[in-house]
């Protein structure tokens, strides 16, 4: 099932391979990444379309939290 994961984090280098380090660590395939700066230049949004069941998508929020 894909889902569609929409995370806003501290603008700052490293972030997005925290984030991506998280996914590849569990086995997890980003389809799709889409990194924007929202109105606050101090905090980026990362949109990540990935394959993975319901129960998956809670321990991700969990750990990306």
């Amino acid at each position: 099932m894909k889902q569609v994961i929409s995370v806003l984090v501290e603008n700052q280098p490293g972030v997005l391979n925290k984030i991506n380090g998280l996914f590849s660590r569990r086995g997890f395939n980003i389809e799709n990444l889409a990194v924007s700066v929202t109105e606050d230049e101090s905090v980026s949004r990362i949109t990540m379309i990935i394959d993975i069941g319901h129960n998956a998508v809670d321990q991700l929020e969990k750990q990306l939290n």
